[in-house]
């Protein structure tokens, strides 16, 4: 079970990469919960696609790069390390051109083949750091 749970997750971020709601969608249970830190409210299947679509729009030659898996029970424990030019609109924030690479932290609870719930812990302050929404510390000339 453990490498198939494994293999969902390593899917889920190779749809999202790709943009593929449609592929995004087969792999999430009806009754889906996926938490994000920060974000007070879980998302549900739809909500969770709203957002992804956009965060897709914000970012759409995105990579993500899964740096391990580590299996526990049903849950697939993913650090990672995202990278992408900010192409986008994300939040009502223009698009900078400048190319992010933030690290986060997922954990995927996998069950019969899809994602039932997840959390999500995401360097959203570096985001915002190195697209210039936000001053970086050490003032503008670390955030070229």
């Amino acid at each position: 079970m453990s490498e198939e749970s494994k293999a969902v997750v390593r899917r889920f971020y190779a749809f999202f990469d790709k943009g593929d709601m449609d592929g995004l969608n087969q792999l999430l249970s009806d009754g889906m919960v996926w938490r994000f830190a920060g974000i007070p409210t879980p998302f549900d299947k739809r909500t969770l696609a709203g957002f992804l679509q956009a965060f897709n729009a914000a970012f759409p030659d995105m990579q993500h790069s899964l740096d391990a898996q580590i299996v526990e029970g049903d849950r697939v424990v993913t650090p990672l390390t995202f990278r992408g030019p900010h192409g986008g609109e994300l939040q009502g924030i223009p698009a900078s051109g400048k190319r992010v690479e933030i690290r986060g932290l997922n954990i995927h609870q996998v069950t019969g083949g899809k994602i039932v719930g997840a959390e999500t812990v995401v360097d959203m302050m570096g985001l915002m750091q190195q697209i210039g929404a936000i001053p970086a510390p050490g003032g503008p000339e670390r955030n070229p």
